[in-house]
């Protein structure tokens, strides 16, 4: 883009913000890899395949319903399906939409987001990127199309860097640009107000061959994952060419999950060349396939890494455990383990014992025998047990030793600590669901915490300090028809409220309905946590 038509892109601008971009030297060299305007090829690719399954077929005769104007190829088709909001598909250009009367919906007016991807000017091995917002009126009775695009984003991706500027403007026309920290995609954000979001997939892939990303795995990073922001891994590969050996490795899943959640936890040494170096571990030749085999996810990963660098264990012996490990492992199961060695057990003896109490049948999961040790440990410590009795370290019946220690606490009702859960009441509210036959709501006393221990014979009475203090947080699942009745309790920790345990009476497992009414809370908390995303964007 010359200067002549970055002056026309940043014409609408506040006077101040114009006078400023216009004299930034960064963004008028930013710019000037990106073509003017927006030509035939980008219009083109919006109506053919851009507007994906958004498409309208306009009825303009009431007498015949089957015939109509297709607003993709703009061709007269006879419809399959001719009823008003029917779906059905163009039979001259395949395309997927909506039926439209003209004499019930004089108007369609809709809304498309979509990312074009090309070549940059002036650097071949670069691409760039832009989104548009494309608002577009069709009249159902002459099918004429009126369309307004609007540039929100465009992207730079170069070799030694990776830019992003936005270009937005109010309800009274102002505009105005500004430089993101980072690579950031609004297809979510702009699907959630009722846009038709088309990804631009399909262009990126055909570039990656001859581009400073050829070597990047973004290709199979795609096939792989099936994931949609290409942004991210950009951005990442951008700033750490190791990524490539990461995916040879066989660690897509793990770079997947890194990407979704914004972190990696310090998995890796980003600095590394070698497996050794990037992952902390030794790891021998025989041992890259079992890498990959415990690359489930980052927690089973992360698990199967510490227990390499802290025990004996090879990578091949615990790929053959990897099920069990799937079932040990959790965001915080290494800092467990490291509260364990504080206890003078180590990371080998651990898994062990854990695995031989789950064989016993009496635990419902491997990692409720890891949750229920630590708590019987702690509880101990209040009656004035040695941890260093082995007797009392690792008792031959973890659950009977553990009823045991909770009969002889003397749990209280704290009005202190009711306070202070009662401040946390508002806040906490949302996280109350109903579902399935079953409600699930947040704990509002320390009494109330008492009570549901004493009914349902487990320990969540000694929770209530750390439910005061919003370190963890307490939900009491219930039936609709019993609602007061303790049926099984909910534990939830840190700002996108992990589920870590639930436990019924006498530390029970889950039964399948009761499965099913938690994986559909884990799905309301995950909506929660990604409105809570988009407003912060």
């Amino acid at each position: 883009m010359k200067k002549k038509a970055i002056e026309q892109a940043v014409a609408k601008c506040w006077p101040t913000s114009r006078e400023r971009l216009l004299a930034d030297k960064d963004f008028l060299h930013f710019m000037r890899y990106f073509p003017a305007g927006i030509g035939g090829e980008v219009k083109r690719y919006f109506n053919q395949v851009a507007t994906g399954s958004g498409n309208f077929f306009m009825v303009p005769d009431r007498e015949d319903k089957h015939k109509a104007v297709c607003s993709r190829c703009g061709k007269h088709i006879v419809l399959a399906k001719s009823s008003h909001k029917d779906r059905t598909t163009c039979p001259k250009c395949g395309a997927d939409g909506e039926v439209v009367h003209a004499w019930r919906r004089a108007r369609t007016q809709a809304k498309y987001y979509f990312t074009y991807f090309e070549r940059a000017l002036y650097d071949k091995e670069a691409i760039i990127a832009r989104s548009f917002a494309v608002y577009r009126c069709i009249s159902a009775a002459t099918g004429e199309i009126f369309e307004d695009y609007v540039p929100r984003e465009y992207y730079l991706m170069r070799k030694n860097e990776a830019i992003h500027w936005t270009h937005e403007c109010d309800f009274w026309g102002n505009e105005w640009w500004s430089k993101r920290r980072s690579l950031y995609s609004k297809d979510y954000v702009m699907e959630l107000n009722g846009y038709h979001v088309w990804l631009g997939l399909d262009r990126l892939e055909p570039l990656l061959k001859d581009s400073w990303l050829k070597y990047s795995q973004l290709d199979a990073f795609f096939r792989l994952t099936g994931a949609e922001d290409a942004f991210r891994y950009i951005e990442l590969y951008q700033k750490h060419p190791q990524l490539e050996y990461i995916m040879k490795m066989g660690l897509w899943n793990i770079v997947a999950e890194g990407l979704r959640y914004h972190s990696f936890r310090n998995i890796f040494n980003w600095k590394g060349k070698t497996p050794k170096d990037l992952l902390g571990v030794p790891i021998g030749k025989g041992e890259i396939l079992a890498l990959s085999a415990l690359a489930v996810d980052m927690n089973t990963f992360s698990l199967a890494l510490y227990l390499k660098k802290n025990s004996r264990f090879s990578l091949v012996d615990l790929a053959q455990n990897r099920k069990e490990l799937e079932q040990l492992s959790n965001f915080d199961t290494c800092e467990r383990f490291d509260t364990l060695k504080g206890y003078g057990v180590c990371a080998e003896e651990t898994l062990k014992y854990i695995l031989r109490q789950q064989k016993k049948k009496r635990y419902y999961s491997i990692r409720g025998v890891l949750i229920d040790w630590i708590d019987y440990l702690q509880d101990c410590g209040k009656i004035g047990l040695n941890p260093e009795d082995t007797a009392v370290l690792k008792p031959h019946d973890l659950q009977q030793a553990h009823q045991n220690i909770i009969t002889q606490l003397k749990i209280k009702a704290d009005a202190e600590l009711d306070k202070q859960i009662a401040l946390l009441k508002e806040e906490r509210k949302q996280y109350n669901f109903t579902a399935g036959g079953f409600l699930a709501k947040v704990a509002e006393s320390s009494s109330e915490l008492i009570a549901e221990g004493k009914v349902l014979h487990h320990c969540v009475g000694t929770y209530a300090d750390r439910h005061a203090k919003g370190k963890c947080t307490i939900i009491l699942i219930r039936r609709l028809e019993e609602p007061e009745v303790p049926f099984y309790t909910m534990e939830l920790v840190g700002p996108e409220k992990r589920i870590i345990q639930v436990r019924g009476n006498h530390n029970c497992g889950m039964t399948k309905d009761v499965e099913v009414f938690v994986e559909a809370y884990k799905e309301y908390l995950r909506k929660l946590t990604k409105k809570r995303g988009a407003k912060a964007a």
